[in-house]
């Protein structure tokens, strides 16, 4: 909130006396005030001689040389002038003085007063505009003449005129009304007791309210009873309502957040700390931090891990140690579609056209239509046979990567070596129509649950794949050494959840459909796949389950030319028992099925 502007409103307290005047506007100067206001006016000009007050007018009039020699000491003393109009005469005065003159008050009384209202045509100073007593609809309508005929600043000043005020026809909440309504500065002027304490705070209270300029009288003695003494401060009683105003300022300060604040918050908040020991590559959540304070100030807030994590451990972390920045990275994924060329049941299947291309280029294209703008890797094998998987980059949007033929962790830690990632989805090239929203969806589990390995037991076969923690697949490569069943990698993680953190993905209800086969493994699997494409004409475009599930959905009759067939992984009873024997790498666990690979 701006500075208040404190105006000393001299008024008649000057008794038609120059001497006095200028006292007065030495006071305001004393007393911290940002300026000081004039009430210019003619007894012949501002009223008739039968009106009651005419002849005191003439006792309070003021030679126009003398106000032109006020307003010179005003100025002088660092006063902002503002000047009260009453009549013509005190409108010619201000369009000779007006380069002097800092603002304008229309006081509630002269509102309805065309001609001063165009004698401020040429004004483009501020001006107040007493409000007091106006209903809104009148006030209206006013603002609306007056800004047909003012150019510059309007402020509306709120206050009831009668003197001495009864505090509660102050009606200080109008403050905030006026302003949220005509979105202008609002001003206060008060007129209670001098004698009430609350006259010097009732200003405060204002300002603390919204207001923006605060006008109050003031005089040289209010014990002598002089004009306007009713409400008027005195000098010394006027500089504490001015020292009060700026204290005020001060407490109520700004939107910004003070360096001092920000300090204390810094020094005493709460920040991320190790819940235990994390390996470097680990991925850190919520599962594994803690919340504590602590000296070091470049950790993590508390009120930060919801927006910065999960991260990356990028060395070791010891239990209890506060996490900052530099200890940490942003995950970096990557997909690593597995293949090699040595199926038996369906030869080379990975080259066989779905409506026009190759399976493998439709499971690419579906991986990188994986929403993250993630890095494609196609993962085969060094071997002469594997070679012609080699050509498929996509147009260079894919990396080619070859390795151990039969250690698919192996070949899948040099996808994420090649792309420097911390995670890695393991995609089958047995799956062209791997789901890009599913996958999606399985890398951001696995990124929020911080899981050595994420996977979906219950899906559409040929429609997912499964994700790992690369810091874990180095481990499992330690702990095993040379992996005899790697065809079948995701064993090796789900019978031995002491050594990994596992992480099993519960799909929307519409993914899961364990009566669909949609991978390729059987010529039948072929025949499906090209139904599909070539029914919905799919081109060198990705194919989202949305759309596959519903063409499946009105066309069920479709599903039945490959219903039947095994998954050997899952269904082969003696296998999948040689499969758990083999890949439990300490003491033996529950028989769990996994997922079959195309290594």
């Amino acid at each position: 909130m701006a500075n208040v502007n404190v105006i000393a409103e001299i008024a008649n307290a000057h008794m038609g006396d120059p001497g006095r005047l200028r006292e007065l506007i030495l006071a305001a100067a004393a007393s911290g005030a940002d300026g000081v206001k004039f009430q210019w006016f003619h007894y012949d000009s501002l009223a008739t001689p039968d009106f009651s007050y005419y002849e005191l007018y003439k006792d309070l009039a003021i030679d126009k040389q003398v106000w032109i020699s006020s307003v010179q000491l005003a100025r002088a003393s660092g006063l902002k002038v503002w000047v009260d109009l009453y009549d013509e005469w005190g409108a010619e005065l201000l369009a000779e003085l007006a380069d002097q003159v800092d603002g304008v008050k229309l006081p509630t009384t002269v509102l309805q007063s065309g001609s001063l209202i165009e004698a401020l045509q040429h004004f483009g100073k501020p001006l107040i505009i007493g409000v007091g007593g106006w209903y809104e609809e009148e006030l209206d309508d006013r603002l609306s003449y007056i800004r047909s005929h003012h150019e510059g600043p309007v402020i509306l000043m709120h206050g009831f005129q009668g003197y001495p005020t009864d505090p509660r026809d102050s009606n200080l909440s109008r403050i905030a009304h006026l302003k949220h309504k005509y979105q202008l500065e609002v001003g206060f002027a008060d007129h209670v007791d001098g004698d009430d304490p609350l006259a010097v705070d009732l200003p405060v209270y204002a300002y603390l309210l919204g207001a923006d300029v605060i006008e109050k009288h003031i005089t040289l003695n209010r014990a002598a009873k002089g004009t306007d003494y009713y409400s008027s401060l005195e000098p010394q009683e006027f500089k504490v309502m001015v020292e009060k105003l700026r204290r005020a300022e001060e407490v109520q300060g700004s939107l910004d957040i003070r360096e001092s604040e920000r300090k204390y918050l810094e020094d005493s908040t709460l920040r991320v700390v190790s819940g235990r020991d994390i390996r470097p590559g680990e991925i850190i959540t919520a599962g594994n931090i803690r919340y504590k304070r602590s000296s070091v100030s470049e950790a993590f807030m508390a009120g930060e891990a919801s927006a910065s994590f999960p991260l990356i451990a990028r060395s070791v972390i010891p239990a209890n140690t506060p996490v900052t920045p530099v200890m940490v990275k942003t995950p970096k994924v990557c997909i690593a579609v597995i293949c090699r060329l040595k199926s038996t049941r369906l030869r080379r299947k990975a080259l066989l056209p779905v409506h026009g291309m190759a399976s493998i280029e439709r499971c690419l294209l579906n991986c990188l239509a994986i929403p993250g703008n993630y890095e494609v890797v196609l993962a085969t094998s060094d071997l002469p046979e594997d070679e012609p998987l080699t050509k498929f980059t996509m147009n260079n949007r894919v990396r080619i990567v070859t390795g151990d033929p039969d250690n698919v962790a192996a070949r899948l830690l040099s996808a994420a070596e090649a792309t420097q990632s911390d995670i890695v989805v393991r995609v089958t090239g047995d799956t062209p129509a791997v789901s890009p929203e599913m996958m999606a969806y399985m890398i951001g589990q696995h990124l929020h649950t911080g899981a050595d390995f994420t996977y979906a037991k219950e899906s559409t076969v040929g429609t997912v794949g499964d994700v790992y923690t690369v810091e874990a697949l180095r481990r499992l490569l330690g702990y095993s050494g040379s992996l005899t069943h790697a065809e079948y990698l995701s064993f090796y993680f789900m019978n031995n959840p002491e050594l990994f953190r596992i992480n099993n993905v519960a799909f929307p209800e519409e993914w899961v459909h364990p009566g669909w086969r949609l991978t390729l493994d059987e010529k039948q699997d072929l025949e499906l796949l090209n139904h599909i494409y070539e029914a919905l004409d799919i081109g060198a475009r990705p194919l989202g389950f949305s759309e596959l599930y519903e063409y499946l959905r009105i066309h069920p009759e479709v599903l039945e030319l490959n219903r039947g067939i095994q998954l050997k992984w899952r269904d082969d009873t003696r296998l999948v028992q040689e499969l758990n024997a083999a890949t439990t790498l300490q003491k033996k666990q529950p028989p769990v099925n996994g997922a079959s690979d195309d290594a």
